[in-house]
């Protein structure tokens, strides 16, 4: 499994990816100008899972590409008002032990041709 090389901050509506080996900006983008409705998005949470940057701030959810920040998707959430939402990341744990039975399959295989 490939190390992570950055750390993703939110603030004040903005998203950064922070190189963790410099602690210089890789890139930084403003959620409103992904929505405009913004109404001011001062915190929130984020999850990380492969090149998915989930974002959950002031009743909006947004999934951005961890490359460059571009934006995947967005979802108003309709009908779920506008506070602060809870999120986790589900498939973090699958990959990582999907990762580690291939490897003991590639082992057996291995120790079987032999």
């Amino acid at each position: 499994m490939k190390p992570i090389t950055h750390l993703y901050i939110l603030s004040k509506g903005r998203v950064a990816a922070i190189s963790k080996k410099d602690g210089s900006i890789i890139w930084d983008i403003k959620l409103k100008d992904y929505y405009k409705n913004s109404g001011g998005f001062g915190y929130g949470q984020i999850s990380v899972e492969g090149n998915k940057l989930f974002i959950a701030v002031s009743g909006v959810l947004f999934c951005l590409n961890t490359k460059d920040g571009s934006l995947v998707w967005i979802n108003e959430l309709k009908g779920w008002g506008y506070n602060f939402i809870s999120v986790a990341g589900a498939g973090n744990e699958s990959a990582a032990a999907s990762a580690a039975n291939d490897a003991v399959v590639a082992a057996a295989v291995v120790t079987a041709a032999t």
